[in-house]
């Protein structure tokens, strides 16, 4: 975890000289309008800290879910996860972005991923490894990097969740495990973490 945050504090240092974000946000805001509710003046700057916080909250995640798998003893079901949402964090940046405007698709890799791995436990399982809806959050994060380049990324995290679940993730003991009340300790630690788009006040134009 500690790489990843270096990576942020890095590239947040970076941005005030080279606006790396600021560039790769510069004609999204028409296009995000549409989805959330963005304040009338100094919607640019709101935009911006929302990307920061979306970015930052990826390490903030995985420490959650660590910790939750270690204190209910889902360790071995989890681990794949961090593991994966890891990766393609520090992996080098794709199409050319630097900065914290390669973090942006780096982190919605990771977010991704969650959002698939928790759509996939709800069906397996019938509750969701992370208690959170991602889904605005990312649908924004998609928008801003554009097309074809998110559905590439899209297509990445589709792969990569069909080799997380394993048969071990379907298995009886697994459900069975899942089902214990002490599965409600995972869904506690987590809530630290609330939805980022509606906490930051970027509600939705869907109602």
């Amino acid at each position: 975890m500690e790489a990843i945050q270096q990576l942020i504090d890095n590239a947040i240092t970076a941005e005030a000289s080279h606006q790396h974000l600021h560039q790769a946000l510069s004609g999204k805001l028409e296009h995000v309008d549409r989805l959330v509710q963005l304040p009338e003046d100094q919607a640019a700057e709101k935009l911006h800290e929302f990307v920061v916080r979306y970015i930052q909250n990826v390490p903030t995640l995985l420490n959650s879910l660590q910790s939750a798998a270690l204190e209910v003893g889902l360790v071995q079901y989890v681990q794949p996860v961090i593991r994966v949402a890891s990766e393609f964090f520090t992996a080098p940046a794709l199409a050319n972005r630097a900065g914290l405007a390669a973090l942006m698709g780096q982190a919605y890799l990771a977010m991704r991923l969650f959002e698939e791995v928790n759509e996939t436990y709800v069906f397996k399982v019938g509750q969701p490894l992370i208690p959170m809806d991602m889904m605005m959050s990312n649908l924004i994060i998609h928008t801003l990097i554009g097309e074809p380049f998110a559905n590439d990324l899209d297509v990445m995290v589709t792969e990569a969740v069909e080799q997380l679940l394993s048969p071990a993730y379907q298995s009886d003991d697994f459900k069975a495990f899942m089902s214990q009340k002490e599965a409600d300790n995972l869904v506690h630690i987590c809530r630290q973490i609330p939805c980022m788009s509606a906490e930051m006040g970027l509600a939705s134009q869907f109602g």
